[in-house]
């Protein structure tokens, strides 16, 4: 009728936009899956981390590119701390935290100079000896019992490295020297994180790890400080977020699912840094490198597996005698 009023519309439900629906979904899936999709990304940030400090290796010095890493790690956890509280910085092993960052800041520098000189699939393989590191020095310093499997798990470890060096048959040099130090300084890091662990929140130990890192490059960074230029923008964007971000994600995906799992997919970054290489760079990594590095993560997640297996029977035992 003329004049009447007019009926109010009701208002259309809005659709959720399409990150609420990404999100439905991934929380949809089993957290298997969940915890696989998040392994592989993370698999696929660490990939990048490699051919950025490379392309940051012909222009700026190891120091530097170490600090820059750090500084995101300072950075961004530092803001996160300051939101949700800085509280979880309170550590009472200020000491072992500084002697695991000095062992994580000398084998950083060693990694990160021996990527602007080898290849970059060939320095992954080499690096994947780290769980070998790891467990020799758990069993040398921590006094944990290694059986005669993993002990022949490490030495087939060691021989993949042997297939990729090739000692006698092809010149060995200072690079790939760095890298077996970098490993065994990384594995070394570990054994200090296991006992930090204990006390600590693994924020505050990421904090800590990245701060006293940066305040070890401080000076050297200072001295031999290299300008940044526009080219260096989109490494140093790969280099800092997606270190940040790649352990954060293993991380998330080691709460949805057992280790042996995620540790399984570490070998992706092989394949994804060889694209890396070989896009950017036109690195063709030779058969030694790949059978070597298969070599060397089957023995590495064998070991993974078996501890992992080890530790719930014990587990189980204790439960049962309470």
């Amino acid at each position: 009728m003329p004049g009447a009023p007019s009926s109010p519309t009701p208002d259309k439900p809005s659709s959720p936009s399409a990150h609420a629906r990404f999100g439905a979904r991934f929380r949809a899936l089993s957290p298997v899956v969940q915890a696989t999709i998040l392994a592989i990304v993370a698999m696929m940030l660490f990939s990048v981390v490699p051919p950025s400090v490379r392309a940051l290796s012909d222009t700026m010095e190891s120091w530097q590119i170490v600090f820059i890493r750090a500084s995101f790690g300072i950075v961004g956890i530092g803001a996160y701390l300051c939101w949700s509280g800085l509280y979880e910085l309170k550590s009472r092993q200020l000491g072992i935290h500084f002697i695991r960052s000095t062992f994580n800041f000398v084998g950083m520098v060693m990694w990160f100079w021996a990527l602007g000189l080898v290849e970059l699939a060939k320095g992954i393989a080499i690096h994947f000896t780290m769980p070998l590191f790891i467990t020799l020095f758990a069993m040398m310093f921590l006094g944990e019992r290694v059986g005669p499997r993993r002990l022949g798990a490490m030495l087939v470890g060691f021989a993949g490295i042997m297939l990729i060096l090739r000692p006698g048959m092809i010149e060995i040099g200072l690079p790939e020297l760095a890298i077996l130090g970098s490993a065994a300084l990384y594995g070394g890091a570990v054994i200090f994180l296991k006992v930090v662990v204990r006390e600590e929140t693994p924020l505050a130990v990421t904090f800590y790890t990245n701060l006293f890192m940066g305040l070890w490059c401080l000076v050297p960074t200072f001295l031999y400080w290299a300008p940044i230029s526009l080219n260096d923008i989109l490494p140093i964007l790969g280099l800092g977020i997606c270190g940040l971000f790649a352990p954060f994600l293993v991380a998330v995906a080691l709460k949805k699912a057992d280790a042996s799992l995620i540790g399984a997919f570490d070998f992706l970054r092989l394949p994804f840094t060889a694209a890396f290489g070989f896009a950017l760079f036109g690195e063709v990594p030779d058969e030694f490198v790949w059978a070597g590095a298969a070599i060397i993560f089957t023995s590495t997640y064998y070991i993974a597996r078996r501890e992992a297996r080890l530790s719930g029977e014990t587990k189980q035992a204790s439960d049962a005698h309470k």
